[in-house]
């Protein structure tokens, strides 16, 4: 009896074994598509925004087919100056992968205005990776992220403009120095920033 309760058990453990390599390797495309669209790849980033040489206008295409969707010939320029420490699609061990935006360096408490006018949609803190952040809404599918800030003087629904001071460089969150770790994102997904700004801030 106790060698058929063993067998039995022994057979129970094979089974749970078996059960979590299926339900791991069901689960590697989730995790695949998942990375792929949170990290800075360049191959994705240009499928989804290139810029018109001929009208200059960043066109946004529609991720299922490829086709423009939306031309942005609004003005845009660099929320705030300083020096370029990590570019979009970089390694960025241990924090990311393959960075998702471009870190520009300056003082603490350097003001910060959005890239494009638009909607505030997210202005809180978390005590990781973005630390104090704002997600703006600039309309057609793209919006832009502001992270590692010391203050935010913007809440959510807010309307705000190019000129307006919306934040105060910081190094909140995951960050070794002060800095303003800036993204723009079409669907959701990470899409380089130099896309839609020309120069360096």
């Amino acid at each position: 009896m106790n060698l058929i309760f063993s067998s039995v058990w022994s057979l129970k453990q094979e089974l749970k074994i078996v059960l979590l390599a299926f339900i791991l390797i069901l689960s590697l495309p989730i995790a695949a598509v998942f990375m792929l669209t949170n990290a800075g790849i360049d191959i994705i980033s240009n499928k989804l925004a290139t810029q018109n040489t001929k009208t200059q206008a960043v066109e946004i295409h529609d991720p299922k087919d490829g086709s423009v969707i939306a031309s942005i010939t609004s003005s845009m320029h660099w929320p705030l100056s300083g020096v370029v420490t990590l570019e979009f699609g970089a390694i960025d061990l241990p924090y990311q992968p393959l960075h998702t935006g471009i870190d520009i360096a300056n003082e603490k408490d350097t003001p910060v205005t959005p890239f494009m006018d638009g909607t505030v949609t997210y202005a809180g803190e978390i005590f990781w990776g973005y630390g104090k952040h704002i997600i703006i809404d600039n309309g057609n599918h793209t919006t832009s992220l502001y992270a590692h800030l010391d203050k935010i003087y913007v809440y959510p629904g807010e309307k705000v403009t190019m000129n307006q001071i919306i934040g105060a460089e910081g190094e909140t969150g995951w960050a070794t120095g002060p800095h303003l770790h800036f993204e723009t994102r079409v669907f959701g997904i990470p899409v380089n920033p130099r896309t839609f700004l020309a120069g360096n801030p």
